[in-house]
């Protein structure tokens, strides 16, 4: 019996703590890992002809934690812009995509390049009149 009761204090100087848990910490720090093995440095290079005049559209995605709701939600960011070859543009994502476009009429040649950190991971390229191409990577 005197072996019992010793036993009842030491369990519940064990089991004590995991009711001062912060469960929103454990989930919190449980995304910041997902996110941090799946977000990356990523560079869309427009190539081709140099000089050639594009005007393109990019998303950049992130994962976010709502603590409030306790849910999961991607967030997108969409940038517009125009230029010449040869651009880059560079930024922090879990997914990034991009859709370019000629602003010629003749056959020259505008290609696309999605990069993440410093791996190849998606190519498009077109010489058609006024072509357009679109490049994705992910995670």
């Amino acid at each position: 019996m005197k072996r019992l009761l010793l036993l009842v204090p030491i369990l519940a100087l064990l089991l004590l703590p995991t009711g001062c848990v912060d469960q929103e910490q454990i989930t919190q720090d449980a995304i910041d890992k997902i996110t941090q093995h799946t977000t990356g440095t990523y560079t869309i290079k427009v190539g081709g002809t140099a000089g050639l005049y594009f005007t393109g559209e990019y998303e950049v995605w992130f994962l976010h934690y709502d603590p409030d709701t306790d849910t999961l939600d991607y967030i997108a960011n969409s940038y517009t812009t125009e230029g010449q070859v040869p651009a880059e543009y560079t930024f922090e994502a879990m997914v990034a995509g991009g859709f370019f476009q000629k602003e010629t009429g003749d056959e020259t040649l505008l290609q696309v390049e999605i990069w993440k950190d410093g791996v190849l991971q998606d190519s498009a390229q077109t010489t058609d009149p006024w072509g357009a191409v679109m490049a994705a990577g992910g995670p």
